[in-house]
């Protein structure tokens, strides 16, 4: 047991309540998964590539982008996953409807822009237009067509629909028609969390970043905090990764992350270095003791002080009271098979979203979007421009983000972002003889299993 854990439960007074989102605390026991080492051509080679894309991505709920971007009727963004590109639109009659962006025509890419509002949709190869229902509006010059002597069959050539549904604010989809529903997918841990209230948050960045290694690899690095210690060390001077509690849910996952501490592996628990004083407590500006003059202790216990401090102030802040005493603080990470990570604290949240490229199981697409919880409806900065941006080092990330994202952490996704690659190469090594994994990469283990069985259902 980690001792910032020993120490949160050892605490006075904690709050017992029936919340919605089960505390990890006291922690459950990891389940046996077996130690098989994990074979690497998964990673890199096109047959798994396949096998993926027919028993994972045509098979389960993926998330889109918030239904609040779909504002006026004939609001459309458009989306890729793989292969495929996905119209999603607000038709006249108000109803969000999520279509392959495929002209029925000549098989061209339909609608070539990412977002905007339009009541027809019209190819810009030969003008077939259609409507933001799905419905063919025309055929240009349909004379020439013999097949069309008896008039155009409008309703064989309407765009293919695909599964929607929302939740927490974001729209979902998926192309199995015959696939349970988002609420039953999402299982208990959507329940969980139903308690931050997505639906009434805010987006204010969104990025995207293509990165030189695959898919699962960007998955693996972030459902676990095993490695912060070798990769990411600055993140060890503000929070505990060595030995977080972890929990599986049917094909999901989540752990917690402790913020507002000092690992128990750093020497100096205590101070308030200048990192610290700029990554601790509330985040305002200036320094420490310009956060909170009331804190008086050691650095690794300044997230005991909050917890008491904000459950003091949940009959002002109302959101704090649909919290458990975990939330309030700490960073709860939950990961949805097979490529949604939602990572929350009360006042903000990190949503990241991992997409396998088109042809290349060597590249992969890693979305970033940042949200705020904003109650009050306070006026904010326009969002930046979503950009896919190529490359890797601290300053692309501070110029991705510009502004909206801690400069440390920026450090921190250069960081994820290079050794991507260098994990891809290694992979394809002939002298490598498989991934070995530790009871703080369960999640992983959990993660690639799921994956199998998924691969082995299709094939039956």
């Amino acid at each position: 047991m980690a001792k910032v854990e020993k120490d949160f439960l050892e605490r006075k007074n904690p709050t017992e309540r029936n919340f919605k989102a089960k505390p990890f605390m006291p922690r459950k026991p990891i389940p046996d998964l077996g130690h098989e080492k994990l074979d690497s051509k998964r990673f890199y080679t096109q047959d798994f590539m396949q096998k993926e894309w027919d028993s994972i991505w045509k098979k389960t709920w993926q998330l889109v982008c918030r239904e609040a971007d779909l504002k006026y009727e004939g609001s459309f963004i458009t989306h890729e996953i793989g292969k495929e590109s996905f119209l999603i639109v607000k038709g006249n009659d108000g109803k969000i409807r999520a279509f392959y962006n495929v002209c029925q025509h000549r098989g061209n890419k339909l609608c070539q822009i990412e977002e905007g509002e339009l009541e027809i949709f019209s190819c810009p190869f030969h003008g077939w237009k259609w409507n933001n229902d799905g419905s063919l509006n025309s055929v240009f010059a349909p004379e020439l067509y013999k097949q069309f002597e008896d008039g155009v069959p409008v309703n064989e050539l309407g765009l293919t629909e695909v599964k929607l549904d929302s939740w927490g604010g974001w729209l979902w989809l998926n192309m199995d028609d015959k696939s349970i529903s988002l609420k039953e997918w999402l299982g208990e841990y959507g329940e969980h969390l139903e308690s931050y209230n997505f639906e009434k948050w805010e987006l204010i960045d969104y990025q995207t970043f293509e990165w030189n290694g695959n898919w699962k690899h960007a998955v693996d690095a972030f459902n676990e905090s095993y490695h912060f210690t070798a990769l990411h060390p600055d993140m060890i001077e503000f929070g505990e990764g060595h030995d977080v509690p972890i929990e599986l849910s049917g094909p999901h996952s989540r752990m917690i992350n402790f913020n507002d501490t000092v690992s128990e592996v750093v020497k100096d628990q205590d101070t308030f270095t200048p990192l610290r004083e700029e990554m601790m407590g509330d985040q305002k500006k200036g320094k420490m003791a310009d956060i909170d003059e009331g804190y008086t202790g050691s650095a690794k216990d300044l997230h005991l002080y909050y917890i008491e401090k904000r459950r003091s102030e949940e009959d002002d802040i109302e959101y704090y009271k649909d919290m458990n005493d975990e939330q309030l603080i700490h960073q709860y990470h939950y990961f949805f098979f097979p490529s949604a990570v939602f990572t929350n604290k009360p006042e903000a949240a990190n949503v990241f979203r991992y997409r396998p490229h088109a042809t290349d199981p060597n590249k992969c697409y890693y979305d970033f979007f940042i949200l705020l919880n904003n109650p009050e409806g306070k006026e904010l900065p326009p969002r930046p421009e979503h950009k896919i941006y190529r490359g890797n080092g601290p300053e692309l990330y501070e110029g991705a983000f510009r502004g909206t994202f801690p400069p440390v952490f920026c450090n921190v996704l250069a960081q994820d972002g290079s050794n991507m690659e260098t994990m891809q190469w290694g992979n394809k090594s002939d002298s490598f003889k498989g991934g070995i994994l530790c009871e703080q990469e369960i999640r992983l283990r959990h993660f690639h299993q799921t994956i199998d069985k998924f691969i082995e259902k299709n094939a039956k």
